[in-house]
């Protein structure tokens, strides 16, 4: 069975599909619902990423996309909105003209097909903007900055009319002070931008988009494992496979940054051995990976399960989550005593906690493809997004080096 939603608005359907996002990482979902951990630690370490971001120069395309708009006489939200997405869609396809086979171009199986994003940069980066400091107009959503924005402008051109109009010099002085706290307020620290900016745009960041992204990362991202790679220029991160491989080079890291990696990385281990048994209730027995890998991980459930639950989820400010807690330790007592046929049973029963019995996989054993792994492996904490950011940093600075 399919299920769909009808959406009544660009902004109504935008949030739904920001729920979604939450629920995934890397195209999986989160089958036992332990996003809230997952998450915590994904923004101790790299902070204004998400799952669906690709690469970095969208951290510029989006903010000057929407300054050029600002530039504009256009005061209707809903005509700023549309002229935005054509503004995203155009560079999409002056993208897809300079190189097919470039990574990480949002929307490119859309042009093939001639169609669009329904989920466009502006909205899969807002967050990050906002996290980095490049957009400064406080917590604003997408859709309320824009409103915001058009009223203002509608708000200019009403006062600078009414600074000809012959009245009384104190209501003039009134108009003239109202005016003035306008045309002051700015929404972006952007100072690269230009307005024929699309006239050369690439993928590629300038050096100098490299080197303000990697400042403002810096500077509002202190303490993180994103921000003293780019402040100490930890080019070895980039070499890293995946989150786990980053355990060769974390003594180059701070003690507490390194404390709350092995925490993730213990955290992430323990979760992989029950999404194993989770695959394996969901297959029937059948799932050949999963049996091997039950197998080889058995030996080890107690050095697996040695984590301190409490702690993690009281350092990653989720305590007001008791059925998470109860599940975690639940499976962490299983685990400790060897006992398999329980940890199912436990792991059935959060899924259907979760989704209800009809959506739940392991309430249909073996009605799904066998072979699949369903539920994501280890946790990698957005490490490949945040790798792919740092990596078209520092090419772009290398390049201005060499």
């Amino acid at each position: 069975m399919e299920l769909g939603w009808i959406d009544f608005s660009k902004s109504e359907r935008s949030k739904v599909l920001s729920v979604l996002d939450l629920l995934s990482e890397s195209g999986t979902l989160d089958e036992l619902g332990i996003a809230a951990v997952r998450d915590g630690f994904s923004n101790l370490f790299f902070p204004g990423t998400s799952t669906i971001q690709t690469r970095a120069k969208y951290f510029f395309a989006v903010p000057y996309a929407l300054k050029q708009l600002e530039k504009s006489n256009e005061i209707n939200p809903n005509k700023i909105l549309k002229t935005l997405d054509s503004i995203e869609r155009n560079c999409a396809e002056i993208l897809y003209r300079q190189n097919r086979n470039e990574s990480g171009l949002i929307g490119k199986n859309s042009l093939q097909a001639g169609n669009w994003v329904k989920r466009t940069p502006a909205s899969i980066y807002w967050a990050g903007l906002k996290r980095y400091g490049i957009f400064i107009g406080g917590n604003l959503s997408l859709s309320e900055y824009i409103r915001v924005s058009c009223a203002m402008k509608a708000r200019k051109t009403t006062l600078k009319k009414l600074g000809n109009r012959n009245d009384n010099a104190e209501e003039n002085e009134c108009d003239d002070k109202n005016a003035g706290i306008l045309f002051s307020m700015q929404f972006w620290k952007m100072p690269l931008y230009r307005d024929n900016w699309l006239e050369d745009f690439s993928m590629k960041l300038s050096s100098g988009e490299a080197t303000f992204l990697k400042e403002q990362i810096i500077s509002s991202c202190k303490g993180t494992m994103l921000a003293y790679v780019l402040e100490n220029n930890i080019a070895e991160f980039v070499d890293c496979n995946s989150f786990q491989d980053i355990s060769n080079i974390i003594e180059k890291f701070p003690d507490d940054v390194q404390e709350i990696y092995w925490l993730a990385f213990a955290f992430s281990d323990f979760i992989y051995a029950i999404r194993t048994i989770y695959n394996i209730v969901v297959s029937d027995g059948k799932n050949e990976e999963a049996n091997q890998e039950l197998e080889r991980l058995q030996p080890m459930f107690s050095e697996l399960a040695n984590i301190d639950i409490d702690y993690i989820l009281q350092t990653l400010d989720v305590l007001n989550n008791p059925l998470l807690r109860k599940f975690l330790k639940q499976c962490q007592e299983y685990m400790i005593a060897g006992n398999v046929e329980e940890l199912k049973k436990c792991i059935t029963s959060r899924e259907v906690q979760l989704k209800g019995t009809n959506r739940a996989k392991t309430k249909h054993p073996g009605e799904f493809n066998i072979d699949e792994w369903l539920g994501g492996k280890e946790l990698d904490y957005r490490f490949y997004n945040a790798r792919t950011i740092v990596r078209d940093i520092m090419e772009s600075e290398d390049k201005t080096n060499a």
